[in-house]
């Protein structure tokens, strides 16, 4: 007797400790169910790698510890400890069931093996799973809709979390950093629709994230820092991509690269201090830049090849070289930037650039406010260029330009310098204490120069510009102008026939001097011979 309630126990003991496995196709229990069995299921045990082809894989044997598959009971595969040395950590493929992989750790896979690979996949969720020290730590193919949540995918050989041709996936919260040869997180070959959200991608080889031939996807509030080349990649078509709030600064280049990509919006991120350039956006396509804050690189903000693109209310302050750089770039607006304190060189430079206009931005406290080379019929208006060494700079061959209503004061050289060109015209701009001018006109501290030709200091209207230096007299008629011209310095000989006396804004045209009575031209020229003796009185050559 006593024997055989050795044995009985015996045999309740190995059942107590056995882990059963379910009938295929079925219902998995929940750990409430199955007692102290379900205990040692759930912490944290080696595993064989797990491979599920199709909805029927998904068995305990396979790895599974509860659940039916449903959307409101999805298959948990749990709190496993698998080495990929050989294969694939779990691979999953074939399925449009439902199921969550949480709490795993997958590691070591090599030789192109994967953390966790899901091929051709819908509904599935990865959550808090440990994919570190992999080839890549995690990898999608053709799987759409899934969900892949605070997960660490960092020290990947080659990428943390691997998208190809998938589609329609949210990524949230991943730690994507460290990886070697590639990326923190890459999106490839079509794959669209995506969300990528305060995920962290640092100190990655080539960038924190990447996206190519990539479109329609949702960039936000993830942090790029650090990475070798970029913080975020788009190339090869990548188009119609929203980027906002994201933090990429100190990278080793550039901290946003958009190569051969349009339509893309970047808004609201943080480029700063990275080695080479803020934001860089090159090739053909337009984009938008809105409220971006690019300070402390070399290049602010680089704009190349491209056309119809915005950049407003940007802040590209105190980089070494530029603000803002356009290059080749044509039919682009800059609105409500704020480009100052750059070190050596411009707020805003524009060279073999055309048709863009430039329209209340303040560039102050550079090498030059707005810099112009071999650019022409660019429209700069309403800027505030002040406290440079040039406040406006037109230099090799820039023609056809309007240079209208900007003000431009206390710059240390002239105020506008037109190195060479013809057909600038000038008007209605506020001058005021450039080149040492004070109050009273001094030839040794003329405010604007032109070595040009045929570079009208007036608007169409009649209207010239508003010289502090020069503001009286106005007698005939009262109209607000100074009866005599503001010589400009320079080759040219150029003058500004109608400076205004105050600084304004003027909407009808003037009257001009041939359609006045003769007794009143006869009564101004006299006005003028006296003043001009007055000047050389006061200025003897």
């Amino acid at each position: 007797m006593i024997a055989l309630t050795f044995c009985l126990s015996a045999m309740l003991g190995l059942l107590v400790t056995s882990s059963p496995e379910a009938p295929q196709n079925t219902a998995q229990e929940s750990p409430a169910d199955r007692g102290a069995a379900s205990v040692r299921i759930l912490a944290l045990t080696p595993h064989d790698p797990i491979s599920i082809d199709g909805n029927a894989g998904f068995t305990n044997a396979s790895g599974v510890v509860w659940g039916s598959g449903t959307a409101s009971d999805p298959y948990i595969i749990a709190d496993w400890n698998i080495a990929a040395s050989t294969t694939h950590g779990i691979q999953i493929q074939n399925t449009d069931t439902h199921f969550i992989v949480r709490n795993c750790l997958v590691h070591d896979g090599s030789s192109n093996y994967a953390g966790i690979q899901l091929s051709d996949c819908v509904n599935g969720t990865l959550e808090n799973n440990n994919c570190s020290n992999n080839d890549y730590g995690v990898y999608l193919e053709g799987s759409n809709g899934n969900t892949l949540i605070n997960n660490n995918c960092s020290s990947s050989y080659w990428t943390g979390m691997y998208l190809w041709s998938s589609s329609g996936n949210t990524l949230s919260n991943n730690n994507c950093s460290s990886t070697s040869n590639d990326y923190g997180v890459f999106l490839t070959s079509s794959s669209n629709n995506n969300t990528l959200i305060n995920n962290t991608c640092c100190s990655n080889y080539w960038a924190g994230i990447c996206l190519e031939e990539s479109s329609n996807n949702t960039l936000t509030n993830n942090t790029c820092c650090s990475n070798i080349y970029y913080g975020i990649y788009l190339w090869s078509s990548s188009s119609d991509n929203t980027l906002g709030n994201n933090n990429c600064s100190s990278n080793y280049n550039e901290g946003i690269f958009c190569w051969l990509s349009s339509n893309n919006a970047l808004i609201n991120n943080t480029c700063c201090s990275n080695s080479y350039k803020g934001i860089d956006i090159s090739g053909y396509g337009s984009n938008t830049l809105i409220r971006n804050n690019c300070s402390n690189n070399w290049y602010g903000i680089l704009l190349g090849g491209n056309n119809n693109t915005t950049l407003a209310n940007n802040t590209c302050n105190s980089n070494n070289w530029y603000g803002m750089y356009l290059s080749s770039a044509s039919n682009n607006s800059l609105v409500n930037n704020t480009c100052c304190s750059n070190y050596l060189y411009d707020g805003i430079n524009l060279f073999l650039s055309s048709n863009n206009t430039l329209t209340n931005n303040t560039c102050s406290n550079n090498q030059h406010g707005i810099y112009l080379a071999v650019s022409s019929d660019n429209t700069i208006s309403n800027n505030n260029c002040s406290n440079n060494y040039y406040g406006i700079n037109l230099d090799y061959s820039s023609n056809d330009n309007a240079i209208q209503m900007n003000r431009i004061e206390n710059n240390s050289g002239y105020g506008i310098y037109l190195y060479s060109g013809s057909n600038n015209r000038i008007w209605n701009n506020t001058f005021y204490h450039n080149n040492g001018a004070g109050d009273t006109y001094d030839s040794a501290h003329i405010q604007a120069y032109d070595d040009g030709s045929g570079n009208p200091w007036n608007g169409a209207n009649g209207y010239g510009n508003y010289w502090s230096d020069w503001t009286t007299p106005d007698f005939v008629p009262r109209y607000g102008i100074v009866d005599v011209p503001y010589d400009i310095a320079g080759s040219a000989g150029a003058q500004d026939h109608y400076p205004l006396t105050a600084p304004q804004v003027p909407t009808e045209p003037i009257i001009e001097f041939g359609m006045m009575p003769f007794v009143v031209t006869g009564f101004l020229a006299a006005i003028m011979l006296i003043i001009g003796a007055r000047r050389r009185k006061a200025h003897p050559s």
